[in-house]
């Protein structure tokens, strides 16, 4: 893969626009079927995907977060900030997504399946707080970047914690984890960029 400024500005393209259509289809989905996030007892996004009346949108929801970061890492490479490192993380978060996606149609059916799906959830968001760790390390001088690894992983602890039932709030647990892993995703491309184009302005005022 090239390591040229288009390539990196495609990339922070792909995650962003993965992680908006995510929250728009999800965002429909609860519009249609707000229960699942108002009851008392707070379910997860996989709910969603069950129901006869959100399962479609559940589906792309998922396929665009996951077909997004693919095309990021298939436009991400190099020796950069941005570097086969970055490309890897971003195949692992798309591979990690669609396994949850795939999983959540034969959840209900029966208890091992139902722990399956969950296994699939806790290695995704385990998997974020981990990639957001080694993100914002990558931004060094970002002052918000440590803010934003702090709320990923509070969302991923919430998203664990309700997981094993020790609380409700998975829906909101699950999407502040996943935006603040977006979010630093998308920084780190740009970031990547930024710093190719000052290198590209250096080398062309030495020359």
């Amino acid at each position: 893969m090239s390591d040229t400024p288009l390539s990196r500005l495609r990339a922070v393209r792909w995650v962003v626009f993965g992680e908006v259509a995510f929250l728009f289809f999800m965002g429909v989905s609860v519009a249609l079927h707000p229960g699942f996030v108002l009851a008392r007892r707070e379910g997860g996004i996989s709910q969603y995907g069950v129901h006869a009346k959100t399962a479609v949108l559940y589906t792309l929801a998922w396929t665009a977060l996951a077909g997004s970061n693919m095309r990021a890492a298939r436009v991400c490479g190099g020796r950069g900030a941005c570097s086969q490192k970055m490309r890897t993380l971003l195949v692992f978060y798309s591979v990690a997504i669609f396994f949850v996606l795939i999983s959540t149609y034969f959840y209900s059916l029966d208890a091992v399946l139902k722990y399956i799906h969950y296994g699939f959830g806790a290695i995704l968001v385990t998997f974020m707080s981990v990639a957001a760790y080694w993100l914002c390390r990558q931004l060094v001088g970002v002052s918000w970047a440590r803010a934003a690894l702090w709320v990923q992983v509070l969302g991923s602890l919430a998203a664990l914690l309700s997981i094993v039932g020790a609380l409700h709030v998975l829906f909101c647990a699950e999407t502040i984890s996943n935006v603040g892993c977006a979010v630093l995703l998308a920084k780190t491309c740009s970031r990547a960029l930024d710093e190719r184009v000052d290198d590209i302005a250096v080398v062309a005022i030495a020359h």
